[in-house]
């Protein structure tokens, strides 16, 4: 195999790796990405931190796409914010979901005109 196929090859995996469900976001305690912040990320479910738990109103998804939960286990409500949706300022616009995420995941497939955040 020549060289040009191995680097061929070598990020074709590369590319392949990281399309799958790896998120990233930051959670902010207050509107318009002000206040305190964490910073979480992954490839499956997060629980957000006790001493972070339902206190957040604004987010910054780096361009991505995450998955807001009401409850811990990415179980009970939740909301899809990803570049497009607005209310990444104040989730209170977003169908009410400020102070209400209790744990973070990723999306769950294509965005669509008929996309309905809830499910």
């Amino acid at each position: 195999m020549n060289s040009f196929n191995v680097l061929f090859t070598s990020l074709a995996i590369l590319l392949f790796a990281t399309q799958g469900n790896a998120w990233h976001v930051w959670l902010y305690r207050d509107s318009g990405h002000r206040g305190g912040h964490i910073d979480l990320s992954g490839d499956g479910c997060v629980n957000v931190p006790d001493d972070f738990n339902d206190q957040t109103t604004s987010i910054n998804t780096h361009g991505g796409c995450v998955r807001l939960y009401q409850h811990g286990g990415c179980s009970g409500r939740s909301i899809e914010v990803y570049p497009g949706t607005g209310a990444h300022d104040n989730l209170g616009f977003h169908d009410d979901f400020n102070d209400r995420t209790s744990s973070v995941g990723p999306c769950r497939g294509k965005r669509s005109v008929d996309y309905k955040p809830f499910q």
